[in-house]
Order: structure tokens, then sequence, then C-alpha cells
């Protein structure tokens, strides 16, 4: 008997580690991997069009969520096309329908009148964390996040709360 309560123990012991080891869910388990990208509405100011999209892209435990902008003028020239204009990159833990991102990085470029031109994103160290809920259908992907802490996704705090993401072929 004490050698069968011996070998169970060493058992349910060396689940735990294998368990341990492999860190749990990726996002490849719940079919996240790969870039999904969404477009926001357009803001016209001076006779120009500005247009904004986001990209996240999920890989192993990793994420690296990324914002754009487009200047159109007011005869549809370019000013400048999708430059990245923010970035930031952290892990990210994940269930059938909640994540938890937490930031290692965040960074900005900035925007030069003059040439008409972004600088590159300068980067430096983050330690935000993002709880997350979110849902597939084909290729969308909701993401949906309570900034303002009031217990739903439906506000808009500079970006909504709820936003679709289209999954990049």
């Amino acid at each position: 008997m004490k050698q069968f309560l011996l070998m169970l123990c060493a058992a349910v012991l060396a689940l735990g580690l294998v368990a341990c080891q492999s860190g749990g869910p990726s996002v490849e388990d719940f079919g996240l991997t790969g870039t999904w990208v969404t477009e926001f509405e357009p803001k016209q100011e001076n006779g120009e069009t500005l247009k904004s999209k986001a990209e996240v892209t999920f890989s192993g435990n990793t994420y690296k969520y990324s914002w754009f902008k487009k200047l159109i003028a007011e005869d549809g020239s370019i000013i400048h096309n999708w430059s990245e204009t923010a970035r930031e990159t952290g892990s990210v833990s994940v269930s059938s329908d909640y994540m938890e991102w937490t930031a290692k990085s965040y960074g900005t470029a900035e925007y030069n009148k003059g040439t008409q031109a972004w600088s590159p994103v300068n980067m430096k160290s983050a330690t935000n964390d993002y709880a997350i809920y979110y849902s597939i259908e084909g290729d969308k992907l909701t993401l949906m996040e309570d900034y303002n802490l009031d217990g739903d996704f439906d506000d808009v705090i500079g970006v909504p709360e709820t936003i679709v993401y289209t999954k990049e072929k």
C-alpha cells in the first residue's frame, strides 16, 4: 500500500512539473496567432483626412500592438502613408474568452511637419497590465476592455472599449 501511495504521489508531482514547464495555454491554442487589423473612422482637419488603424499580432505568449496613421491632402494626394506612430509589446496569458496583457515596452514616434514624416518609434520600458475579454468568429476578433471600469464595454474613451479586428491574410 505504501508503494502505491508513493507511486501516486510521484505521478502527481511529475504531472505538476510538466504543467509548470509548459507555461500554460498559448495564443495558438485559441486560434489567436497572427496579425489582426482594424481601421477607425477618418477625421477631417483643415481639408485633410487623417486615417488611423491599429494592428495586434499574437505569437506564442507575446503580443505586439501598433498604431498607424495616414494623412491625405484635400486633393487626394498622400501626405504620409501608413506610418507607425506607437507600439507596445509584452506577454499575454489567455483562456477561452479572456486574456491578460502585461506590457514590457511602449514607444511613440514624433511627427515632423517640415518633412511631413514620422520618426522611428522610440521604445521604453513599460509595466502596464490589461484585462481583455475577447471572442473570435471566423476571421473577426472582438476585443473588449472596460477602460473606465464602469462594468460595460460600450463607451468611447479616445477609442471604443469594444473593437472588431479582421485577421490579416
